[in-house]
């Protein structure tokens, strides 16, 4: 017989916490993301930007982030452009994490700020795109030679009592 297991009450720290968003979302793996962008996307949910616009600048942000302020600015521009970031105008160096993706807190509070935000669905951009054709297409590549190949000719068979070496 089993033995039930004593249940653990759950409690939060007050740090609150970061859903990351399921459903119909692009997963982020499929992005084709560099590592200065993972950076940038990590620099932003530890300085509260699940929940709220931060001001940054891409020298501040490089600096942090260990690279020139040129890559920071292109990371920036790149996850704007693909709607994994938020940013209030396009003059405004504030930026925030796309409450479909990322939230700090309960549920029911990002809920209300998707209404709020009405944040556009994550898109893809070209980069993303292409490697996921040339990926298909190499799989289909494959596919094709695998198919196109000579078929065995199947050997002859042989009668009863004949043996397999004459």
């Amino acid at each position: 017989m089993v033995e039930p297991k004593e249940r653990t009450p759950h409690r939060l720290d007050g740090n609150g916490y970061t859903l990351q968003s399921k459903g119909d979302e692009v997963p982020l793996y499929s992005l084709d993301l560099k590592a200065s962008e993972w950076a940038a996307l990590d620099w932003l949910r530890e300085h509260d930007a699940a929940h709220t616009f931060v001001k940054v600048t891409p020298d501040d942000l490089a600096a942090d982030i260990h690279t020139n302020a040129t890559t920071a600015r292109k990371a920036l521009s790149r996850l704007v452009a693909m709607k994994l970031v938020l940013k209030p105008s396009p003059r405004a160096s504030a930026y925030q994490l796309t409450p479909r993706r990322y939230w700090e807190g309960a549920g029911s509070t990002q809920a209300t700020a998707i209404k709020r935000l009405d944040p556009p669905r994550i898109a893809p951009d070209e980069k993303a795109t292409t490697r996921a054709r040339t990926a298909k297409a190499k799989a289909d590549a494959v596919k094709r030679v695998e198919t196109q190949a000579e078929p065995m000719t199947p050997r002859p068979r042989r009668a009863a009592g004949e043996a397999a070496n004459r």
